[in-house]
């Protein structure tokens, strides 16, 4: 449950369902979960850092209101390392004897796979001690008059304490069957009931955020197929505190939610309330006297047999004789070390173990004499693993074949229809168990808001969203890559990622391999210009033929076109390449040798690049050929 009662999680896990759900979903102020969204919590405020709106402030992990402060400032909350929500203050909250108040909720989820959940009928009115008043700059700070937690009000001079049932309506603590008749004398009974059938709706569509979390957790705990299950019952509930505040128009919103509600009795509202809801949650479960101790023993076994121990366990509920010869009972841990250990018989057991082998896996009959040398003397575990790994897997397969052979589609709606009895038969005694309890899911029909419908396409919205943050996970990107072709079937809330090409949930299904894209061969002209970058030159240098030449060594003079016969640039442009490249050698020494010289400075070097300059060299060069022709 920690992903709704850590408030940082909470905020997200609702913002994801409200995308989708946005009317159901609008029961949870605007929240901003810092410093992760503190961009764009920032334009909220003006370049002075003032917001109209103000915020309370909540560190993540925090309970009994520590840590918790209102601001209407950007320079309070912006350079806080630790982790916070900032919520929107509700402005406009419903008020007793001019007091602002919120709800302590009782829920009881009993169930997570199919999912049950009640609702206590009572809980608790937490009222504050000052007259509440709009947030203004000169009562921000006030923690008694915005803050309705008992730990903080408590300390209070003008806290009311009750010292009976009867004083209990005039406290600072009440209860909320007192809240829901008052509000059907001055309103009326159908807005008292709608506004608790809506905190029922907020309840339950505040643990569906988080349902495929919830089972994940409890399979990773307990297993998907446990033999030890009963079917409809659950081997762990949960008793959640959730906070509800109400404003003047009998809206419910979300404050909260404490896995670990305070169970203190420090009044007489405190030990009525608190009493009922433990008490009839403990009678719901499905707990006996003696799991735990039979968990623990079970525990013991299972270390011990992987251990490989050679001592023989002895049963549950055995008796052993001590040394006057009278009989201890309850002893169900292994025989004291006292005692001779007893060996398992190396013989029998690979008689054993070759029969098996025999009839599962005749290619590994040559592997036991292998099997017993390594694992000499402990045989006895040796066999226990084999037989388990062959002799359970084929009843498991013939228990499989024999129900899918038996069975047709009359059998399998008689199952389906004796599954749903079961279910039926565990909600009925629960419901029996708990008195002061009302079921809100799975929903009755004429209670509630929303149907048993939209609750459905609110799971599977969730459980999709969970399968796909899993598989980006879990599963590489070459095995998760679609392989369905065009014609996948897309549900309404299907999101495009990469793993929806995943083959029944296998991870080690590799996709289907496509055909690759026919690249056509390099041109002539493409495999020059490669070959030009492989030997260093650049694709422009084109070598030029004899008449291609001879067109470009052309020249005006005189106004008489001059051939390369006569030409005194006539294979100049050779001389001109080798000196530049021979320039750049030059220079690319002589940098080396400067940058590690630091006489003249820049001056310097400069002066040796300018002697080298290209530009210049060939100026040089044709003045030497005009003056030699």
């Amino acid at each position: 449950m920690t992903n709704i009662c850590r408030k940082t999680r909470l905020a997200q896990s609702l913002e994801l369902m409200k995308k989708q759900f946005p009317l159901e979903y609008s029961f949870y102020p605007t929240t901003y979960s810092l410093p992760h969204n503190i961009a764009t919590f920032k334009t909220l405020f003006d370049s002075n850092g003032q917001s109209k709106t103000t915020f309370i402030v909540k560190p993540d992990g925090s309970a009994q209101g520590k840590g918790i402060f209102l601001t209407n400032k950007i320079e309070d909350v912006e350079n806080r390392s630790m982790c916070c929500v900032a919520q929107q203050y509700i402005r406009n909250p419903l008020l007793i004897d001019k007091k602002k108040f919120d709800l302590r909720i009782y829920v009881l989820v009993t169930s997570c796979s199919p999912l049950r959940v009640y609702l206590f009928r009572d809980g608790l009115v937490r009222l504050c001690t000052e007259e509440y008043t709009r947030p203004n700059s000169s009562n921000l700070h006030d923690r008694c008059m915005h803050l309705t937690n008992y730990s903080v009000n408590k300390r209070s001079d003008k806290y009311e304490r009750d010292g009976d049932e009867s004083s209990a309506k005039l406290g600072s603590k009440r209860s909320i069957k007192w809240l829901l008749e008052m509000l059907a004398k001055e309103r009326s009974e159908a807005e008292s009931n709608e506004m608790w059938s809506k905190v029922g709706d907020i309840c339950v569509m505040t643990i569906i955020s988080i349902l495929p979390t919830l089972r994940r957790e409890y399979n990773s705990v307990f297993g998907k197929d446990s033999s030890s299950d009963v079917l409809g019952k659950s081997r762990c509930f949960e008793v959640l505190g959730v906070d509800i505040l109400i404003d003047d128009g009998l809206r419910p919103y979300l404050i909260e939610v404490n896995h670990l509600p305070s169970w203190g009795t420090d009044s007489v509202i405190d030990e009525d309330i608190k009493s009922r809801v433990i008490a009839q949650a403990l009678s719901a479960i499905n707990v006996k006297a003696r799991d735990r101790q039979r968990f623990e023993d079970a525990e013991k076994r299972q270390a011990q047999m992987r251990l490989g121990r050679k001592q023989n366990i002895a049963p549950d509920d055995t008796t052993l004789p001590n040394q006057n010869g009278d009989t201890n009972t309850g002893i169900t841990s292994i025989v004291k070390s006292t005692r001779q250990p007893v060996f398992f018989d190396s013989n029998s057991a690979e008689r054993r173990i070759r029969a098996i082998y025999e009839r599962h896996a005749p290619e590994k009959i040559s592997r036991v004499n292998y099997l017993l040398s390594r694992f000499r003397g402990y045989e006895e575990w040796l066999v226990l693993k084999v037989e388990e790994k062959y002799e359970s897997k084929k009843s498991r397969e013939e228990q499989k074949l024999d129900e899918s052979s038996s069975s047709d589609d009359s059998d399998s709606s008689s199952s389906n229809d004796q599954e749903y009895n079961v279910h039926l038969d565990c909600n009925l005694e629960e419901e029996r168990v708990l008195e002061d309890y009302d079921r809100i899911y799975p929903p009755i029909s004429d209670r509630g808001r929303i149907s048993a419908s939209r609750y459905k396409e609110m799971e599977r919205f969730v459980t999709e969203i969970d399968t796909k943050q899993q598989q980006r996970l879990l599963c590489p990107l070459q095995q998760v890559r679609s392989n369905h072709g065009d014609d996948t079937n897309h549900t309404p809330y299907s999101i495009t990622s990469r793993g929806d090409g995943w083959i029944g949930g296998n991870v080690h299904i590799r996709a289907a391999k496509k055909d690759s894209k026919v690249i056509c061969p390099p041109t002539k002209k493409q495999v020059e210009f490669a070959d030009r970058l492989t030997r260093g030159y650049s694709v422009g240098d084109v070598e030029h033929d004899n008449s291609t030449l001879e067109k470009k060594s052309r020249i005006l003079q005189n106004d008489h076109l001059i051939f390369e016969e006569v030409n005194p640039f006539y294979q100049l442009i050779d001389r001109v390449r080798q000196s530049r490249e021979l320039s750049k050698e030059v220079r690319q020494r002589a940098e080396k040798k400067l940058n590690r010289r630091t006489i003249g400075g820049t001056a310097l070097k400069q002066q040796v690049i300018d002697s080298l300059n290209p530009i210049a060299v060939v100026v040089s060069l044709y003045h030497q050929e005009m003056t030699s022709s």
